[in-house]
């Protein structure tokens, strides 16, 4: 087939789309079960928890950067050193990528939710929420621990990230 009957036969495709109300996307990711989007606004607690989850489960960095503030910061306890160390947002979302890069399998996994902290949507306030987590990551024993993240939603605006102190 020549080049320009190719771009003909693709223009007609596109312009039946048009005309027929819209196509499906093949590259599009796919919908969760009930035709709901994969990716919410983050206008709640829960729905920012889900986009992480989601986040780490497609080892997305991108939907991923979208959770953390600009003036992020990570924290965990070092016991071989006896302080707290941590990064910032930078560091944090390059030591991500690589984890993603690294795992064929990620599974986060949230636990002791309540259905009250999940529905927070109060805008310009700052939360602190701490989250049990199990993280799996391909046939690796699972990583147990607690997450404390404080959390900031401007007016308008959607939940992010400020801090995350890991507890292990």
């Amino acid at each position: 087939m020549e080049r320009s009957q190719v771009v003909g036969a693709l223009i007609g495709g596109l312009l039946a789309c048009a005309l027929a109300g819209g196509c499906a996307n093949p590259f599009a990711p796919a919908l969760r079960g009930g035709g709901a989007p994969l990716w919410t606004d983050a206008s709640s607690v829960g729905e920012l928890l889900q986009n992480f989850q989601t986040a780490y489960q497609l080892g997305d960095s991108l939907q991923y950067a979208e959770l953390l503030s600009e003036d992020f910061q990570f924290q965990y306890y070092d016991p071989i050193l006896q302080r707290t160390e941590g990064w910032y947002r930078e560091t944090d979302l390059r030591a991500t990528s690589r984890m993603f890069r690294s795992f064929d399998n990620i599974s986060l996994i949230w636990g002791g939710l309540s259905p009250a902290l999940e529905s927070i949507e109060t805008p310009d306030s700052v939360f602190e929420i701490r989250v049990q987590y199990q993280l799996l990551l391909d046939d690796l024993s699972p990583l147990l621990g607690f997450a404390r993240f404080t959390l900031y939603k401007p007016d308008g605006g959607r939940f992010r990230i400020v801090q995350w102190q890991d507890d292990i």
